[in-house]
């Protein structure tokens, strides 16, 4: 009987650390779950704007293109109220650092210019492209467990197959056909895309431009061949959709036309099998090896077989620009490719040293009919990186640049660590994809690009940080204490029955 008494207090302080620690766990949890749905959202905001865009309400165009701002927005409240943001990482603070100055640099662009409004709205937009996006991926990284992570990958090997559907249609449809550019009345709002030959136009999927669909290709063959890669435990899908999945992104790629998808798509492979020289499991190292060639021959033979228009198309296409870039780059498309890497300095002399504005190098300022010393911007700035320094000036956009340059380092270093320790291929494929567009792709110019970069970076930072089962242990100690306490609370309740 002594003893009982005594364990009934020991039971009652048990049972009141037990309710503190599930008060302090349940809510952060919860915003978690919240934070996890916001980014669902975004992401299907992301594949299907541009439908809305151009089918359902083609009227509302300009606004539903920031239809994912404020889901972004409601993230950062979530993430401030209940502290989800990661702590100790210094490239965060650079980034709200940056949107910060971004902000200054911004209205000093704007009083010495006598702003009107639309370089009002090309500085908002602007902006928003360099800096609104950018501390999602950390947040995503810090809070996304490797569930989530497959969770998005599912999603998006299901959708490829509805979306290859939707190309077919469109590749076999007239240029000007509706379910190519929209239903809207007025020309001016139509969503035109780029030729391919004659009597096809490069097929949008379910994006407003030709860029949205090629990162939706790439970064679904990268998921792709990271789950094919991983083993059957850790895949999360089953193999028919895999299956599926395979078909719907080859012909994807097959129709699409776009020589940019398909050297992506071969940047993806060249370094997904990589994980021969860096995998630790020689199972994991065969594999990285023999199914990627496996899927590359496979696709190289049944191409010109099953989409003969579409070979015949993409070669033609092929032709026609190689000989445009043999004239003017040296070592034609891959030229092309690296001239990024150079065509910034041209600018450095005959920029204002603030830039001309945010903005201003970016499509929209095409789309608004603004000129730069009667020249249009973008032809000003063909790449990323010189349109930096068009917006930032020479000292701003050189340091953003520097910023792209140390962000692929940082993010390479986390993928190469968490795969030598054995995190599987995840890691490496959706570095192959997020790496490149944010190194070279077109993030402060496309609204599609940008929202992709963040969102992959993000998803690529979760898979190098944890993985599956013991991500959500070391995610959640909180919950470890809960149940401590309450196996203790039993414990003291046998002992009081006893």
């Amino acid at each position: 009987m002594r003893t009982g008494l005594l364990d009934q207090p020991h039971a009652a302080v048990i049972t009141a650390r037990t309710a503190k620690a599930r008060s302090r766990v349940e809510p952060r949890e919860r915003a978690r779950r919240q934070l996890v749905g916001a980014v669902m959202i975004i992401y299907l905001l992301l594949l299907f704007e541009g439908s809305l865009r151009k089918w359902v309400a083609p009227q509302f165009s300009l606004y539903l293109f920031f239809i994912r701002d404020p889901f972004v927005l409601y993230a950062y409240v979530l993430a401030t109220r209940y502290r989800l943001w990661p702590r100790s990482t210094p490239l965060l603070v650079v980034c709200i650092a940056m949107a910060v100055l971004g902000l200054l640099l911004g209205s000093i662009q704007l009083m010495a210019d006598n702003g009107s409004t639309t370089r009002v709205l090309l500085a908002l937009y602007g902006w928003r492209n360099y800096f609104l996006y950018a501390p999602l991926a950390f947040l995503i990284g810090a809070q996304f467990h490797y569930e989530d992570v497959l969770r998005i990958a599912r999603w998006t090997l299901l959708l490829s197959v509805p979306i290859a559907v939707l190309v077919t249609a469109q590749f076999f449809a007239s240029p000007d056909a509706p379910i190519n550019v929209g239903f809207a009345s007025e020309s001016a709002m139509r969503f035109v895309g780029l030729g391919l030959t004659g009597d096809h136009t490069r097929p949008m999927g379910t994006f407003s431009s030709g860029a949205g669909q090629i990162q939706f290709v790439a970064s679904a063959f990268a998921l792709l061949l990271g789950l094919v890669i991983a083993p059957a435990r850790r895949r999360g899908v089953s193999v028919w959709v895999l299956v599926l999945a395979a078909a719907g992104v080859a012909t994807c790629l097959a129709l699409g036309g776009s020589r940019a998808t398909l050297l992506h798509c071969g940047l993806i492979v060249i370094i997904g099998m990589g994980l021969a020289v860096v995998g630790r499991s020689t199972a994991l190292k065969l594999r990285s090896v023999l199914l990627p060639l496996a899927l590359a021959w496979l696709f190289a033979v049944l191409y010109p077989v099953v989409y003969p228009e579409g070979f015949a198309a993409f070669a033609a296409r092929w032709d026609v620009a190689a000989t445009a870039e043999n004239k003017t780059f040296q070592g034609g498309v891959f030229g092309r490719a690296l001239y990024g890497f150079v065509d910034f300095t041209r600018l450095w002399e005959r920029t204002p040293v603030l830039g001309y504005g945010l903005g201003l190098g970016g499509n929209a300022s095409t789309t608004l009919g603004v000129k730069i010393d009667g020249i249009d911007p973008v032809s000003l700035a063909e790449t990323d990186w010189a349109r930096h320094i068009v917006d930032l000036g020479p000292v701003f956009g050189t340091g953003y640049i520097v910023f792209r340059i140390v962000l692929v380092l940082w993010l390479g270093v986390l993928v190469l660590k968490a795969t030598r320790r054995g995190a599987g291929p995840l890691p490496l494929l959706l570095f192959a994809y997020a790496g490149y567009v944010l190194l070279l792709g077109q993030i402060t110019g496309q609204g599609a690009v940008n929202a992709y970069a963040w969102l992959f970076t993000g998803l690529c930072i979760a898979a190098a940080s944890m993985q599956r089962g013991a991500a959500s242990q070391r995610a959640k100690p909180a919950h470890d204490r809960v149940t401590a306490l309450r196996e203790r609370l039993r414990s003291a309740e046998r002992r009081h029955a006893a």
